[in-house]
């Protein structure tokens, strides 16, 4: 849903990297052993993890421009939320 909004790749946070059976939890950092066993090279698809509660970025011009709701609104931020599948809008 961040992708969507963002209009790009958006980083996978640590509620769905740990999820995923694939981050190091104390290092808050991909497994390099779990990662590489899964398939060689994904680390460099997976991206970077975010913090579940960080900022993703600000909405994409061409998603505030085609929907009337966000008219008026000159900064839309996308936040992560809970499980990193849903995305809440912060003004």
């Amino acid at each position: 849903m961040a992708c969507l909004f963002l209009g790009a790749y958006s980083c996978i946070d640590t509620i769905d990297g740990a999820g995923m059976n694939l981050m190091d939890i104390k290092k808050m950092a991909w497994s390099k052993v779990a990662v590489e066993a899964t398939a060689p090279g994904l680390e460099e698809k997976l991206g970077k993890l975010a913090l579940a509660h960080a900022v993703a970025g600000s909405i994409a011009s061409y998603f505030a421009g085609s929907i009337n709701v966000f008219s008026g609104i000159s900064s839309i931020r996308i936040a992560w939320w809970f499980s990193g599948l849903e995305a809440i809008l912060a003004v």
